[in-house]
């Protein structure tokens, strides 16, 4: 039976990834290493049925009900672009739930990098796994933190108190949130940065304005927004995501009410919904595909590179003010 790459690896005691960027000639392996390996290859006579090309297999992990969310969708397009201008191979992973799989499964088995989206959970024993395994991940938006490896997130806390601030000058006190399922853990952030943004503002923090949807869609959105509605008053509304506040619009509608004359609204992301709905939607604007292109780059210079330290890469968020809100009713 042939020898392959993988022997290479456990007789020379690397990863596949090393062994390949031997192969491929790549500066960034060490002088050390590069001559075990060279000599793993000659013990075993190895030899690549083809030209080894230098291009990092990435994994992307994604859970099954991000893939369909317009929110990640921007983000998934923005590593795939990424891929390109890095001319790496990747697959994307569709989870079968919002746990990592064990990094020696089948899905990850034959990963050099792993591009972790969301709500995945990764435990500290798969982590320390996968660094042992010289398998870097950048994990964006998502849960958790590690010393072994990147992030890239968003400046909740900033873009939050901007929208207050804004909403307050227009004369609003009674503001609501409507956030996403209570047990989805990744969007946490953006509730605390909600409460801080009130009491940045000098408002109180009222627990009856903040509503708990069942979902991230427009009819979670608009059920929350029912639900509001019978037990409290607000002037203004913003939830954790653009379709949310679609379902907000409906629900004003049915009470009677107008966007933005009786209540304002607020979403999160910028999506393309937001600026085809009328009103036109306020919104909190997210730099989602970039978002995934620098996770991408981040990753491919640690495969490149075992050397380097994780980063941790927030990117701004701001408040863009379309037609959906307007001064406070006296």
């Amino acid at each position: 039976m042939k020898p392959t790459m993988q022997d290479v690896a456990d007789l020379a005691k690397v990863s596949r990834a090393t062994v390949s960027r031997v192969l491929a000639d790549s500066a960034n392996v060490s002088q050390d290493k590069r001559a075990v390996v060279l000599e793993a290859v000659r013990k075993l006579g190895y030899k690549p049925h083809k030209k080894i090309r230098n291009q990092h297999q990435v994994v992307v992990c994604v859970s099954p009900t991000q893939q369909t969310d317009p929110f990640y969708c921007d983000i998934i397009k923005g590593i795939q672009e990424g891929i390109r201008i890095h001319r790496a191979k990747h697959h994307l992973e569709i989870l079968e739930n919002e746990q990592l799989p064990e990094p020696t499964s089948n899905a990850l088995g034959q990963a050099e990098g792993l591009l972790i989206i969301g709500n995945v959970q990764m435990t500290e024993q798969q982590s320390t796994q996968l660094h042992n395994n010289n398998i870097p991940a950048v994990v964006i938006h998502g849960v958790g933190s590690s010393e072994f490896h990147s992030y890239v997130g968003i400046d909740e806390r900033r873009a939050m108190i901007e929208t207050i601030s804004e909403l307050v000058q227009l004369g609003h006190k009674r503001i609501a949130y409507i956030h996403g399922p209570e047990g989805d853990i990744d969007h946490q952030e953006r509730l605390r940065a909600f409460k801080l943004g009130l009491l940045s503002a000098h408002l109180s923090v009222d627990p009856q304005l903040i509503i708990f949807s069942s979902d991230w869609d427009q009819a979670g959105g608009y059920a929350a927004a029912k639900r509001l509605f019978t037990s409290a008053s607000p002037s203004a509304v913003i939830t954790a995501n653009d379709q949310m506040a679609l379902g907000v619009y409906r629900a004003v509608e049915e009470a009677g009410l107008k966007v933005p004359h009786d209540i304002s609204v607020v979403g999160y992301g910028d999506l393309d919904i937001a600026k085809h709905a009328s009103p036109a939607l306020s919104t909190i604007s997210v730099p989602l595909e970039s978002m995934g292109k620098w996770a991408v780059a981040l990753l491919c210079a640690k495969i490149a590179d075992q050397d380097l330290s994780p980063v941790r890469l927030t990117v701004p968020a701001s408040y863009h003010k379309r037609n959906s809100v307007a001064r406070a009713k006296a």
